[in-house]
């Protein structure tokens, strides 16, 4: 397959959780990769400190208007793949949509699952068999994102062999040294928003039975005065809220903690702060309702827990503290594994899963899988 091949993604905004990934895809000789985004950055998103990264040698289009959308879609011949975020979900680009579905261009649909909870959650679970019926015949591949990607869209009926596992990459940064005391430090980051249970890991910390254990707290929402207030009750003085800091800011503070957690207890399509965390060789805790759970198990020293089980997450951090610091071998350790998550790697198995749907190659395994399973990022 030595043509030039052409990929166009359609999103509703430039991800970091995509950048480095498409970044690195477009490094590739004979590919040529071109994003099409609704708007540069949500507002939400500046606010948390978002930029447009380095996009290497991708060809941005951002707001386009509709003749932009239609000369991309004519120019479209059998060396063009589309991805599309979401099924049909952005009205900008429903023609280009219906259009490259409808004349069984070659096109592809990368989703993190909806949101299986609760009444809505099966009223979602209709629509998905809605999609299925509706456009299921006319694209050849989902990119299911995270733990239940894989799980919501079987159920939903597609058929096995046009399901692949997706995730998010994040560019990993140069470790950081962490701290030579003998303190224990917990981190969170985050909103400070329902979804993400952070009173589970407070109401946890309670029960943790040692005076040298610090939870730091980082991030910044509406559940800010009822978590401290929660603090205040439980008369916890190791608790610190450190507000809203800029991405760099964390991912340094991840390197000089011993433990990640992410509690998170409604949906949360990856999380990933959870790569962040082991890209620094730091072990994590997370709830079987994070996407990034997938990643999680001991060739990194990590745990997936059931969401809002409070004494089962309380138990896990009573039993790491008692077993002291992260040696550093440990942390070399899981920053090698998680050598696995980069944008090159995420590039490479994209293209695996190209050759697999449309020149009947192998089907390939997520590159966090071949990790596990060989164990030569771990033991290598």
């Amino acid at each position: 397959m030595s043509m030039n091949r052409k990929f166009v993604f359609w999103q509703n905004m430039v991800s970091v959780h995509q950048s480095c990934f498409l970044h690195c895809l477009s490094l590739k000789v004979n590919v040529e990769v071109v994003l099409v985004t609704v708007v540069a950055i949500e507002e939400k998103r500046k606010r948390m400190g978002w930029t447009i990264p380095d996009m290497g040698r991708v060809k941005l289009i951002v707001s386009p208007e509709q003749t932009v959308i239609d000369e991309i879609v004519a120019s479209s011949d059998k060396n063009t793949y589309h991805i599309f975020s979401g099924f049909d979900s952005e009205p900008l680009f429903s023609n280009a949509f219906a259009y490259l579905t409808g004349h069984r261009h070659n096109v592809g649909i990368m989703a993190e699952p909806y949101s299986w909870l609760g009444l809505k959650g099966k009223i979602r679970y209709l629509r998905s068999i809605y999609h299925r019926l509706r456009y299921g015949r006319r694209f050849d591949f989902i990119l299911a994102i995270g733990s239940k990607g894989m799980e919501v869209y079987s159920k939903a009926g597609y058929k096995k062999d046009k399901l692949f596992e997706w995730g998010y990459f994040v560019q990993a940064t140069p470790p950081v040294t962490a701290a030579e005391d003998t303190a224990f430090r917990v981190m969170y980051a985050g909103g400070l928003v329902p979804n993400k249970g952070v009173h589970t890991l407070i109401k946890a910390w309670s029960n943790v039975k040692n005076s040298n254990g610090e939870l730091n707290i980082i991030g910044d929402g509406p559940e800010a005065p009822m978590l401290k207030s929660l603090v205040d009750e439980l008369s916890l003085s190791n608790v610190k809220f450190s507000g809203f800091q800029e991405n760099g800011t964390v991912i340094k503070l991840m390197g000089q903690h011993d433990l990640f957690v992410l509690p998170s207890i409604l949906k949360e399509g990856w999380g990933a702060v959870i790569n962040e965390a082991l890209q620094q060789g730091t072990p994590v805790i997370c709830t079987d309702h994070c996407g990034a759970s997938v990643l999680l198990g001991d060739h990194n020293f990590s745990t997936v827990i059931r969401a809002g089980d409070v004494n089962r997450l309380s138990e896990e951090m009573n039993k790491r503290i008692s077993a002291g610091k992260v040696p550093a071998g440990a942390r070399e350790k899981i920053r090698r594994w998680s050598e696995c998550l980069s944008g090159g790697h995420a590039a490479d198995y994209f293209l695996d899963i190209i050759h697999c749907v449309y020149g009947n190659g192998a089907a390939p395994q997520a590159p966090w899988r071949k990790g596990k399973k060989r164990g030569t990022f771990v033991d290598g």
